[in-house]
Formats: structure tokens, C-alpha cells, sequence
């Protein structure tokens, strides 16, 4: 109880004093006493106190009701009024400041404890129900907040399945009208399309389910301890048989043996990603980089191109699920490769920085803690 701090406000000095003599005793500390209004909501201010003792009738201008009411809507420091009137006027005037009780004068000790318990109970529990509502208000517009981006990505899912649908359909449809004329080098061409068509659905559909995995990290994040070099190095190996005839393609790492606890399944989703953008918006020949370092405490990625960049318009929209670059519109994409990166970097407690320059190419780096605790 010696914490709990009590400001007087009585412009009777020998009240005053009394008052203050009887709170020691009874285990509180004086904040201060002061005689005014004025006074009152200064050293409110300065002083903290966790409940102010008002004398309704002041010196100077100011009431203790007009302190009070500044006290506490500017503070939200609770009030107990001291008066000597018990009328119904000086009753109805205080009632407007939602004070925390009334002491009338004289009183006794079991009366003046009385009265502070129970206005430090009441501001307790005020506090407590404004804490609930605000939690519960920040907690329903979180909840509105992913009702509309779910919304949003059903949207944009419909969006980016539509198209491929309507050309499959498309091409079925043709063949079914002209395949008799048809070459067999066009019908084979026809049915590529239908396959290179259908494989970008399935992409789509794989990410969406890996974003919507990430929701939910407790059954789905799992981290082992891995090579993350061998994983890297094998990674690397198959890029430079797929595109190696494209693009100048390096991998440099730092020691023989680099390990990490991450998930393997996860973690591969940030290298393909990655390396993916980097081909899809860089030119044929130009160079491709990525390079691995390793210390006791962090593992670093870094994928680095000489493609398009990024517009500094787009760069706060990196991380945004279906957001893509203005400037690369032409080339097919959904706009899910950076978000899945953030999205798995974040449930492995790491970071990702992207720099770049447009027209002249654009750096990532995936920093990653080694171990999960």
C-alpha cells in the first residue's frame, strides 16, 4: 500500500495536514498537498498520483469540480471529492465529473479508508473494462482485416485460374473444330500449349496451398537440422542444367560445412523463389549469383541479377500476396514468389532485405538464425 500515491487538494491548511497525518498512518504516501485548482492540475502532472483527495470549495477561481473534471479527463486519475455539502445542488454538479465517491466533513478514518479502497477497486475494474473493450475492438478488425484479404485472394485466385481455364477451353474447343486438318507437328504444338497451360494452374494452386500452410506454422513448421550447403549445392546443380545454356550462373559459398535447423520443405520454397524471379525478369546471358556464408549464429542467402529491377513506386508492395512490379506485366507470373519468402522467413525468426535498381537488377538477402528454440 506504501506505493499508492494520494494528491490533497484542500485549501484549509490544518485539514490539510490532518488528512495527510492520517493516510501515513494508515500506510499511503503523499503525492503532495496544494490549495488550488490550478495548483492541483499542475502537480497532477508532475506528480503522478494514483488518486487525488479534492476539496469541492477552492481558493482562487477554479472549483475542485472544474480540477477534478481536467484531472481526469486529461490524466484519467481518479477523484474522491471532499465537501462540506451534502445538498443536492453541490451533489448534481459533481455528479457530471464521474467521480470515484464523496467524503462529507468531518469524517472518521474507518470512512476516509472506506472511501479510497473502494474508489482504487472501482478505477481498477474501469481499467480492466476498457482494456477488454480495446483488445476486443483491435481483435474484430484484425478479424475484418483477414475476412477481407481472404476476400481479396479469393478474388484474385479466380482471376488468375479464369484465364488459364478460358485458354485451355479455347484450344479444345479449336481442336475439336480443325484437328482433322491439323498437322500432327500442330496438334503436338496445340497440346503443348494445354500442358504448359495446366502446369501454371498447378503452380498457382501449390503456392496458394503453401500460403495458406504458413497460416498456420504449428502443424506445419517443422525444422530439422540440414546441410544447408548440400541443399544449396545440389539446388544450384539442377538450375545450371535447366538454364545453364540461358545464363551465367555462379554459386559461392563460404567454409565446407554449413548447417542449419530449418525446414527443408520451407526452405526450399525460398530458393526457388528467388532464383525463379531472378530468371524470369533478367535477360538471356546475363549473370545470376547466389552466394551462402555461415556462422555460429546465422546462415545468409544472397541471390543476385542484371534484370529489370524494380520501380521505386512498387517497392512497399514487395511482401503483398498477388502484388506484382509495373513494370513486368508482360511476363506471366502471380505475384506469390515474394510473399511466400516473407511469409517463410518470418516463421523461421529471420529477415529479408531487397535492394535494387531498375533497368539495372535487383539483390535479396535472407538472413536465417541457425538454430529454432
Amino acid at each position: 500500500m506504501s506505493q499508492f500515491k494520494i494528491l490533497i487538494v484542500e485549501d484549509e491548511a490544518i485539514v490539510a495536514e490532518d488528512i495527510a497525518i492520517r493516510l501515513e498512518k494508515m500506510g499511503y504516501t503523499i503525492a503532495d498537498i496544494v490549495a488550488s485548482g490550478e495548483e492541483a492540475i499542475a502537480t497532477a502532472i508532475k506528480t503522478q498520483p494514483d488518486l487525488v483527495l479534492m476539496d469541492i470549495m477552492l481558493q482562487n477561481e477554479m472549483s475542485g469540480i472544474q480540477a477534478a473534471q481536467a484531472i481526469y479527463t486529461q490524466q484519467n486519475i481518479p477523484v474522491v471529492y471532499l465537501t462540506a455539502y451534502g445538498d443536492d445542488k453541490t451533489v448534481k454538479q459533481a455528479q457530471v465529473t464521474y467521480p470515484f465517491g464523496y467524503l462529507l466533513k468531518p469524517f472518521k478514518d474507518k470512512e476516509l479508508l472506506a472511501a479510497i479502497e473502494v474508489a482504487r477497486s472501482r478505477y481498477q475494474k474501469e481499467l480492466e473494462i476498457k482494456q477488454a473493450l480495446t483488445q476486443a475492438e483491435s481483435q474484430k478488425q484484425q478479424a475484418e482485416q483477414e475476412n477481407d484479404k481472404k476476400s481479396d485472394y479469393l478474388l484474385m485466385v479466380s482471376h488468375d485460374l479464369r484465364s488459364p481455364i478460358t485458354n485451355i477451353k479455347a484450344w479444345v474447343q479449336l481442336m475439336n473444330l480443325s484437328a482433322k486438318k491439323w498437322s500432327e507437328y500442330k496438334k503436338q504444338n496445340a497440346l503443348k500449349e494445354i500442358e504448359k497451360t495446366a502446369d501454371m494452374m498447378n503452380i498457382l494452386l501449390e503456392e496458394i496451398l503453401l500460403m495458406a500452410k504458413t497460416e498456420n506454422p504449428e502443424s506445419n513448421f517443422k525444422p530439422r537440422l540440414l546441410d544447408v550447403l548440400s541443399i544449396c549445392q545440389n539446388f544450384m546443380d539442377k538450375i545450371q542444367y535447366r538454364e545453364g545454356k540461358n545464363y551465367a550462373i555462379s554459386f559461392a559459398h563460404q567454409g565446407e560445412s554449413i548447417k542449419a535447423y530449418l525446414d527443408e520443405h520451407l526452405f526450399w520454397h525460398i530458393l526457388n523463389n528467388l532464383l525463379d524471379n531472378a530468371f524470369k525478369y533478367s535477360p538471356l546471358g546475363s549473370q545470376i549469383y547466389l552466394s551462402l556464408i555461415g556462422d555460429a549464429d546465422y546462415i545468409c542467402l544472397q541471390v543476385k541479377d542484371s534484370g529489370m529491377g524494380i520501380p521505386e513506386k512498387d517497392r512497399g508492395n514487395l511482401f503483398e500476396p498477388f502484388k506484382r512490379g509495373s513494370n513486368v506485366m508482360q511476363i506471366p507470373g502471380n505475384g506469390l514468389g515474394l510473399a511466400i519468402v516473407k511469409r517463410v522467413v518470418d516463421l523461421h525468426h529471420g529477415t529479408v532485405e531487397i535492394t535494387s535498381q531498375e533497368n539495372q537488377g535487383t539483390t535479396v538477402i535472407v538472413k536465417l538464425p541457425v538454430n529454432q528454440s
